[in-house]
């Protein structure tokens, strides 16, 4: 279980690094960023990375569940 939350995290620091390492590249934006700026794309960033580890892991438990119920109850009726 540890690798998928290395890679959900190496997946949000990346897509942050990358977002702000292109938007650091584009001259004429470069005037506009600010310090505050750069925190709230971070802080959206992460929460979005959050909120989709969540779902993902509700998903899997739903589909744990699912495959339970089913090879149950496919069992019982093989009895």
């Amino acid at each position: 279980m540890q690798h998928h939350t290395h890679t959900a995290l190496f997946t949000t620091a990346s897509g942050v690094v990358g977002g702000v390492g292109k938007a650091i590249s584009a001259k004429p934006l470069l005037l506009a960023i600010t310090l505050p700026g750069l925190t709230t794309v971070i802080i959206y960033a992460a929460a979005s990375a959050v909120a989709g580890y969540v779902v993902k892991k509700i998903m899997d438990s739903a589909s744990r569940k699912l495959n339970q119920f089913f090879n149950e109850k496919s069992s019982n009726e093989n009895e």
